[in-house]
């Protein structure tokens, strides 16, 4: 008898200690994936089962999206095909939240059968895994080992492990969730970093040029058509850094959403033409032509003025900027389906597929080295296109000039 007593205590300190060592194996892993997988492998070791499963439910709370298993292999599991859906009593589980116990699946009356080449199962237990109130998902135990079923006090144990498994689950969500947060916040920095980086850098190229050009200006230096040339560089170094300051507080404003556009009724033919007056002298220092076209009757577009002709002269800068000398830049507008387009073509060397995105980006040129634009002018247009209401867009390939398309509704919300 005393024998006996001795075997029971000893069978319920090891049980214990195994219960420990699983709440903390469970706490130790950091990622949803690995508490799933530490939860059922835990259960199936303390409650003494052949096969453990935790089925995640799905967003309905219908059926399964996930199932976690132990017990089976890589390949048993894989020849086993689809996870289960959720019926039978994986579904009593889903649809009951609370504990099972059955000596035999096959004569339980929710029982709904297995897919072929799954294992023999005979015992089985289940019990809800509940986060914060609401069932996250079900532990399943099968076939117990040793005995013919799973008694109260595996029930018991199950229930235990079942909600320290909700306790890590929303650790592991909280610190999935801080570590995303985490890398979001390094990311913000690093582009941070480099974007007052590139900022300093374009500065000090313009206002060098500003300074070296003056200089000999101021000293006399040269003759009279080296000194106009002087003038006129000055003029231009100090035209492209108010641009880049002006394109640099629009983005930072646009970034603050600090950009409020007043709306107004706009002649298209008239904004068109005040566009073009303003880029005729780059243009025609590059003998550039430029030619406007319009299609389904286009007239008016109701939108915010000084921000459409910010974009379209934007655009027009960029193409007479990649555009060869001699060249033609076209600019067309038309009516399609409750919007106008406004697109800019140029028979510049175009933009591989692979960069198109990025030259939306800050300080992003098609060609880095060849020192022409801000890398701002793009970025402040798109982004100033969706505060219209519109969107901004490009098709390229390389060696066939580039076609960025203005597209904006014909009244304003």
């Amino acid at each position: 008898m005393q024998g006996n007593d001795s075997t029971e205590v000893a069978r319920v300190r090891r049980r214990f200690e195994l219960l420990l060592d699983a709440g903390v194996a469970i706490f130790s892993e950091h990622t949803l994936a690995a508490v799933l997988q530490r939860v059922v492998d835990s259960a199936r070791e303390v409650v003494g089962a052949k096969y453990a499963a935790l089925g995640v439910l799905s967003a309905d709370g219908k059926g399964l999206s996930e199932f976690v298993t132990s017990g089976l292999s890589d390949a048993e599991r894989a020849h086993i095909g689809d996870l289960p859906s959720g019926r039978g009593l994986l579904g009593l589980v889903i649809r009951e939240p609370h504990p099972i116990r059955s000596a035999d699946i096959k004569h339980h009356p929710q029982r709904f059968g297995f897919p072929p080449n799954h294992p023999p199962m005979q015992s089985f237990l289940g019990v809800p895994v509940a986060v914060q109130g609401c069932v996250f998902g079900n532990l399943y135990l099968t076939e117990k080992v040793g005995g013919t079923e799973f008694t109260g006090e595996d029930e018991a144990i199950a229930v235990f492990l079942a909600a320290k498994a909700a306790v890590a689950v929303e650790n592991a969500r909280l610190h999935e969730k801080r570590q995303e947060l985490l890398q979001q916040v390094q990311g913000m920095q690093r582009q941070r970093d480099l974007f007052f980086a590139m900022m300093n850098h374009e500065l000090r190229n313009a206002l060098t040029g500003v300074y070296g050009w003056a200089e000999r200006l101021v000293r006399g230096k040269g003759s009279p058509e080296s000194k106009g040339q002087a003038a006129q560089e000055v003029y231009e170094a100090a035209e492209r850094t108010i641009t880049l300051l002006n394109n640099f507080l629009d983005l930072t404003r646009l970034d603050a959403g600090k950009v409020r556009p007043v709306f107004r009724d706009l002649d298209v033919h008239g904004e068109i033409g005040r566009v073009l007056a303003n880029v005729r002298p780059a243009a025609e220092a590059k003998r550039i032509l430029l030619h406007e076209e319009y299609a389904n009757g286009i007239a008016l577009v109701r939108t915010d003025p000084v921000r459409l002709e910010q974009i379209l002269v934007n655009l027009m800068s960029n193409a007479i900027r990649h555009s060869p000398e001699g060249g033609t830049i076209t600019v067309r507008a038309e009516s399609q389906n409750g919007e106008v387009l406004f697109c800019v073509r140029d028979q510049g060397p175009g933009i591989p597929l692979e960069l198109q995105s990025r030259i939306f980006e800050p300080f992003e040129r098609f060609d880095p080295h060849s020192g022409l634009g801000t890398g701002l002018g793009l970025p402040v247009s798109r982004r100033l296109a969706e505060v219209l209401g519109g969107r901004l867009t490009v098709e390229s390939a390389p060696g066939a000039g580039a076609a960025f398309t203005l597209t904006l509704p014909v009244s304003a919300a």
